[in-house]
């Protein structure tokens, strides 16, 4: 075993994250694993080096601000303790973060099944969204310009309301499950659309129709019998009198 792979295996026992998600609702042969593209981990370490070299910045503005400016020896002193300080924490978090940087990309899974589909992330802080079928109102595929460079793009599925707008423009209600940094976009996109169609095919979604239709016959017949009942009753009225 790897230092990498022990330091894995240890984040997430403590973390008390599982290697893998548990699989959503589905049949077990329909199950579909799909995982970020292998240019994503490069997107996360742009994104993370610009994050770096901005609080690196940060830092050496602040140290020459402290040079520049008349302060008073013990003043100064304090700020370039505290500045030193700081940059200590800044130095020994880099590889920390990079590590994480590095969890985040392989424990980051998209799984989809014949009846709905599910999507983790993160190690620290862990998301999980489950959307099933049901629910799903559309479909579409996006990527800035740096991600179409590497090859990637992000599937949304959005949910009943999700990602559509209201009457003054503003974002409208409901969920949005994205298969972030994919390197096979229309794979993906093309089979949540085909088992999606399978699955309103199917007639899956129209149970909770059928198991109220018993009720509302239910309802029909006494609305029936006592509008009898009130008719014979108001004849054998007219009939005594």
């Amino acid at each position: 075993m790897t230092v990498t792979q022990w330091a894995k295996e240890m984040v997430l026992r403590l973390a008390r994250v599982p290697a893998e998600p548990h699989v959503p609702e589905g049949a077990k042969d329909s199950v579909r694993v799909f995982n970020a593209g292998r240019n994503y981990f490069a997107w996360r370490l742009i994104v993370w080096g610009i994050g770096n070299a901005a609080i690196a910045l940060g830092l050496l503005a602040a140290f020459a601000f402290s040079l520049i400016l008349p302060l008073p020896s013990m003043v100064r002193t304090i700020w370039l303790a505290l500045e030193v300080g700081v940059a200590g924490v800044f130095v020994a978090s880099i590889p920390i973060t990079y590590f994480l940087q590095r969890l985040n990309y392989e424990m980051r899974w998209y799984i989809v099944t014949d009846r709905s589909l599910r999507i983790r992330s993160g190690v620290v802080w862990v998301g999980e969204m489950t959307m099933t079928f049901a629910n799903i109102q559309g479909i579409r595929v996006n990527a800035n310009p740096i991600e179409r460079l590497l090859g990637l793009a992000n599937v949304e599925v959005q949910s009943a309301g999700g990602g559509g707008s209201d009457a003054h423009g503003a974002p409208s209600s409901g969920h949005v499950a994205k298969f972030a940094g994919v390197d096979n976009a229309a794979v993906v996109r093309d089979l949540i659309v085909e088992r999606l169609r399978v699955y309103r095919d199917s007639g899956l979604g129209e149970k909770t129709v059928e198991a109220r239709e018993p009720l509302a016959l239910s309802a029909a017949r006494e609305v029936l019998q006592e509008t009898r009942a009130l008719r014979n009753s108001l004849a054998g009225g007219l009939r005594s009198t």
